[in-house]
């Protein structure tokens, strides 16, 4: 398992490649998707209008991960996936907040493409 971005077009036609955005690009239609890992549209709105990343990363552990199963994910997507969203490396962004939390509970490492 690896994580990436929407701009890194060396992964875009990788068929482990899967969009855990919200709303993936327009070129993206058609090719896979795991819309439970994508943050809801008011967690978004609400951190576009100033929410701080502490009470994102809270809020998104809690209403996202905290009520998925990550052996159940882990199953769902194959462990050669590629999770993508929008945000470049470095950035705040649920990507890594996603691999952190299969590093966590399936004790396995998650790098950035």
């Amino acid at each position: 398992m690896k994580t990436s971005n929407f701009g890194n077009k060396t992964i875009a036609d990788n068929p482990n490649a899967v969009s855990i955005a919200r709303w993936p690009p327009r070129w993206w239609a058609g090719r896979r998707r795991y819309i439970l890992l994508a943050p809801s549209i008011d967690l978004l709105n609400r951190f576009r209008a100033g929410l701080s990343w502490p009470a994102y990363v809270k809020e998104y552990q809690r209403d996202v991960l905290g009520k998925l199963d990550p052996a159940k994910v882990l199953d769902d997507l194959g462990e050669d996936v590629i999770l993508l969203c929008w945000e470049k490396p470095g950035e705040d962004c649920h990507r890594r907040l996603v691999a952190e939390w299969f590093e966590k509970h399936l004790s396995v490492k998650v790098p950035e493409f």
